[in-house]
C-alpha cells in the first residue's frame, strides 16, 4: 500500500527526526518491502522527507548538485514508499518501498552489487508479486501511452476481463497439448492480468493469498474436509 501521510501526520514524523546531527541531512535507506533486499542509500533534508511522505515517493537532496531529486525522475524507476521507520537515536531512516524497474544507474536491482565476499545469486520467488502488483498500479495511476497496462486499463473493465478470458483458453491449451513451456508463458499470461483486473478494481492482492491460506487451514486442521 502505497505510503501517502497528510500535514500532520507528516509534521508529527518530522518533528522525531534529528536534522542537526547531520547539519540538516539524515542518511536514508532504501530497502525492498517484498525481498527485505537494501536497494540503495542518499541523504535527505527536511524539504526531501515532506516530499516524500507527502507524494508516496523517494525523494533526496543531492549533495553534489545541491537540489532535491526525486528517485525516477528521468528513468522512470521510482521508489513507491510503504512505510518510513527511524532508528534508535532518530537521525537515519530506513524506507521499505515497491520499487519500479532497477534502481541503480548501472541498471543493477541495488546499488549494493560489490560484495566482499560472493553470495548466492538472488532468487526470485512469490514475492515478486507484489512488486509486479504496485509497479501495475502505479500505471494506473500515472499513464503513459509506452505502458501496456495503461493502454489496456484506458479502454474499460470489458477489454482486462476479455484477456483474462483469452489467456485462461490459451493456458487450458496448453497444458492439454503437454506443453510445460508455453503453460507456463500462458499461466504468466493469466496470472499478469488477473494482477491488472484486481488493481483496475481497486482490490486487494493480499486478500488473495489470506483466502489462500484460511483454505489451507481448514483443509490442514480437518484432513476429512
Amino acid at each position: 500500500m502505497l505510503l501517502k501521510l497528510n500535514k500532520k501526520e507528516i509534521d508529527d514524523f518530522v518533528a522525531k527526526v534529528n536534522f542537526a546531527k547531520g547539519d540538516g541531512l539524515v542518511p536514508a535507506v532504501v530497502q525492498d518491502a517484498s525481498t527485505n533486499r537494501v536497494l540503495m542509500q542518499a541523504y535527505m533534508n527536511e524539504e526531501a522527507l515532506r516530499l516524500t511522505l507527502s507524494s508516496g515517493r523517494m525523494h533526496f537532496w543531492s549533495r553534489t548538485k545541491g537540489r532535491i531529486w526525486m528517485k525516477g525522475e528521468e528513468s522512470k524507476h521510482y521508489s513507491l514508499v510503504e512505510n518510513a521507520v527511524l532508528d534508535c537515536d532518530d537521525d537515519a531512516i530506513l524506507f521499505k518501498v515497491q520499487q519500479v524497474g532497477a534502481v541503480c544507474h548501472t541498471g543493477k536491482e541495488t546499488c549494493f552489487h560489490k560484495p566482499l565476499k560472493m553470495e548466492k545469486e538472488h532468487v526470485v520467488d512469490s514475492r515478486m508479486l507484489e512488486r509486479l502488483f504496485e509497479v501495475i498500479k502505479e500505471r494506473i495511476r500515472s499513464p503513459s501511452e509506452a505502458s501496456y497496462v495503461s493502454r489496456l486499463t484506458s479502454k474499460g473493465e470489458d477489454s482486462v476481463l476479455q484477456k483474462i478470458g483469452e489467456e485462461a483458453t490459451e493456458l487450458i491449451l496448453a497444458v492439454k497439448s503437454n506443453n510445460p513451456k508455453e503453460a507456463t508463458l500462458e499461466a504468466a499470461d493469466l496470472i499478469f492480468h488477473v494482477l491488472v483486473s484486481f488493481a483496475q478494481k481497486g482490490y486487494d492482492l493480499n486478500s488473495i493469498f489470506e483466502e489462500l491460506d484460511s483454505r489451507h487451514k481448514k483443509k490442514t486442521e480437518n484432513p476429512q474436509q
